[in-house]
């Protein structure tokens, strides 16, 4: 049989199951038509018996008197003829014997017998008459009718046994296929957690996976797994190119760094020098003397500025040959604090500009390792952007640097009460440095926040690097 002519294994299980009670049922409707078979058997035996018995009465009626007659023919009637009733009437008319009125119904039975009693009313009579000589010369009418009461109360009991099965027949099905449809679809929770975890680039749910009981959500879960393996793989690639971006970016930093060093600051130095020797020669002459020496200032504040941005191109030094190089946590304070620093001089209310409170809290816990140099150096290129971002675009006029470091991650974050941003989605995609960050946090394995109302409090950044790479990514 070919694939798109075979049912789906779910519809295999539910319609198979299903069968089974179908033929429970059918083997139950057959067995309660053989014992009714019985019963109507029985029942037909005795209308016949009894049919008899009233005509062997009848035949010796007619010595007796007329109450042994009745009470012979009451007895009978009492007895009961299950398909006949009978009536006498005397010359005149008047009913000596007939049969009992319909009873009121009562129960389910009764009701129905009367409902179709109502619809068959247009039903021809049959019935059978001759006289019976009395003594007294006298003769009385006697009329055999045909009664389809019984009939109509065994065809009735006969389609109440049927429905009562077809009932129970079809709450069975129902609740075998709710059993099977709800115990084979179950997994679909798990299924729906999975798809879930992988649009918000969770991919544990998916790793947790188990073994579907049909073969259509197995095939799913198979889908969702390769899935997320494809995406954890590129996931993986794209974070170390992340990591290779990052490292040529740092790499030609400590390239511009050296060269400032090695070419600016040798000419600076040799500059220096120069007005030194010049100013002394200079000595008798003062007003080339001041030109020299502010010529010798300059240069010095030339080579502080320089300095500077030595630290900023390559806070944490020159890297070590031979080993990887780890940086401890009191050495990451002593630079967050000297960029909050120099944040807060540059903004100090000198030269017309606001006052800006700029803050470090920075908390060590005791057990914390030294930190890998890249993570390091992760930290300090995100408070140098978090704080370049809240001088030049917030318009801040408080920045918190927030800082905690124990033996699993560092904790990052920068709040500011600036204009914030009124489209966050947006501004990662500007050129302000917010992508450049969460991409620097991403290839690293950690973890983004960026929340702003567009109104103060303004903007804050969140980020959680983990120490260890078994942190980032959780065994397959």
């Amino acid at each position: 049989m070919s694939a798109a002519r075979a049912l789906p294994e779910l519809s295999r299980l539910v319609m198979r199951r299903a069968a089974r009670v179908g033929l429970v049922a059918v083997l139950l409707a057959l067995l309660v038509g053989l014992l009714r078979i019985d019963e109507a058997i029985e029942e037909e035996v005795d209308a016949a018996m009894q049919l008899a018995e009233m005509s062997a009465r009848l035949a010796r009626l007619e010595p007796l008197d007329d109450a042994g007659v009745l009470s012979a023919l009451r007895a009978q009637q009492q007895g009961g003829l299950r398909h006949l009733t009978l009536t006498i009437r005397d010359e005149s008319g008047r009913a000596l014997l007939a049969p009992d009125p319909p009873a009121v119904p009562e129960g389910l039975l009764d009701l129905l017998a009367d409902l179709h009693r109502r619809w068959s009313e247009d039903e021809p009579v049959r019935s059978v008459s001759w006289t019976l000589p009395r003594p007294d010369g006298r003769l009385w009418m006697l009329t055999l009718q045909a009664s389809p009461e019984g009939e109509r109360r065994e065809a009735l009991a006969d389609i109440g046994g049927v429905f009562l099965v077809l009932l129970g027949c079809i709450a069975g099905l129902l609740l075998v296929m709710r059993r099977n449809v709800r115990r084979s679809l179950a997994p679909l929770d798990d299924l729906l957690a999975a798809i879930d975890g992988i649009e918000h680039g969770r991919l544990a749910p998916v790793r947790a996976l188990t073994a579907m009981p049909t073969r259509e959500l197995d095939q799913i879960a198979a889908a969702l797994r390769q899935l997320a393996g494809a995406l954890d793989e590129a996931e993986s690639r794209r974070r170390l190119l992340s990591q290779k971006m990052q490292t040529l970016q740092e790499d030609e930093r400590a390239r511009l760094a050296r060269e400032l060093h090695d070419e600016f600051g040798q000419h600076l130095t040799a500059l220096r020098f120069d007005a030194a020797w010049l100013a002394r020669q200079l000595a008798d002459q003062p007003r080339l003397l001041e030109v020299v020496q502010g010529i010798s200032r300059h240069c010095g504040e030339v080579q502080r500025d320089i300095r500077d941005l030595l630290v900023q191109l390559r806070p944490l030094g020159p890297v070590m040959d031979g080993h990887e190089e780890r940086v401890a946590p009191q050495r990451l304070q002593e630079l967050l604090e000297a960029l909050v620093r120099g944040w807060q001089v540059l903004h100090d209310g000198r030269e017309g500009r606001p006052a800006r409170d700029f803050r470090l809290a920075l908390h060590i816990d005791a057990s914390a390792p030294a930190l890998p140099r890249e993570l390091a150096l992760a930290v300090y290129r995100l408070s140098q952007e978090a704080l370049t971002n809240a001088a030049r675009h917030a318009q801040a006029t408080r920045v918190a640097l927030t800082v905690d470091i124990d033996a699993q991650a560092v904790c990052w974050s920068v709040e500011d009460d600036g204009v914030g941003l009124g489209d966050p989605a947006a501004a990662m995609q500007r050129g302000n440095g917010l992508g450049g960050m969460q991409e620097r946090v991403w290839a690293l394995g950690g973890q983004w926040r960026l929340a702003s109302d567009g109104s103060p409090p303004g903007l804050r950044l969140q980020a959680r690097l983990p120490l260890s790479r078994a942190d980032v990514d959780p065994p397959s």
